[in-house]
């Protein structure tokens, strides 16, 4: 008898664990595909997607594999202010050469829209495009040594050197382990997708979403409450789809030196 009840309850135990593995709720991935069932459930049933349906439109991805940064501050800045083709953007004049515009019927017809693009953008840098490409800008000593892209506090420069109003959130490691200051933080993350025309461009780290590359920038989207997750709008898309990622796992991404200096997000508006 006792044998018998032994063998019930490992089978029962056997059942009972397979059927865990197998459904394991999609939410206890950390990071999951935006185009998979479960990823478009979470935009489905989002209350905070507003942005996503703001930027997508003005979505690009970045032009280079260090202007993360500049793609995402060129998305956010068409987003805030393309409308009806305004005239207060100065086009890049680089996309269409003289003489491609020789054959134009009307000589003073411009085929260009009145939208930023990656060119005009970096002009604003407070770091020089070239330096951003890898020119020696960091002293170490006697050494001068590359510091490709932008940091967080040089995408906050760019942003107010266009006019935008910023706040800057920088996610420290031990405050990444401080609940207190972590759920503060992602309110304030929330808080900026909630609200019309302000957007949040997140600085992290993709090692820590098990991700091909290091650090990265790219706009923030949307907040799934069911899932505790944010949508990320990858600006890497030759290689990187659009992902859901878990709040604690962003937050440890974020959390990540980038070259001893902090990341975090920033929240931008018009000023």
């Amino acid at each position: 008898m006792n044998n018998t009840i032994r063998r019930t309850l490992v089978i029962l135990l056997f059942f009972s664990i397979f059927y865990l593995i197998v459904n394991v709720p999609a939410y206890a991935t950390p990071v999951v595909n935006w185009n998979s069932s479960d990823g478009i459930n979470r935009l489905i049933n989002s209350n905070v997607k507003g942005d996503f349906f703001s930027l997508a439109p003005h979505f690009e991805g970045q032009e280079n594999k260090v202007y993360c940064g500049v793609a995402s501050m060129t998305i956010i800045l068409n987003a805030l202010r393309v409308a009806n083709d305004s005239h207060d953007i100065t086009p890049d004049e680089s996309i269409i050469s003289p003489e491609d515009r020789r054959y134009f019927r009307q000589k003073n017809w411009s085929p260009l829209f009145n939208r930023y693009s990656q060119n005009t953008v970096v002009t604003q840098s407070p770091k020089s495009r070239l330096e951003i490409m890898g020119k020696p800008r960091i002293k170490q000593g006697h050494q001068a040594t590359s510091d490709y892209g932008l940091g967080l506090s040089d995408l906050a420069g760019l942003a107010k050197n266009h006019g935008l109003h910023v706040r800057t959130y920088y996610v420290e490691g031990m405050m990444a382990k401080d609940q207190a200051v972590q759920a503060q933080q992602k309110s304030e993350l929330v808080s900026a997708l909630k609200h019309t025309n302000t957007y949040a461009i997140i600085n992290y780290t993709r090692v820590v979403l098990k991700q091909k590359g290091s650090g990265h920038f790219s706009p923030a989207a949307a907040y799934d409450k069911a899932s505790d997750s944010f949508l990320i709008m990858d600006v890497s898309n030759t290689f990187q789809n659009w992902v859901w990622v878990d709040s604690d796992t962003l937050f440890e991404a974020m959390a990540a030196k980038d070259n001893g200096h902090s990341r975090g997000f920033v929240v931008l508006s018009e000023a």
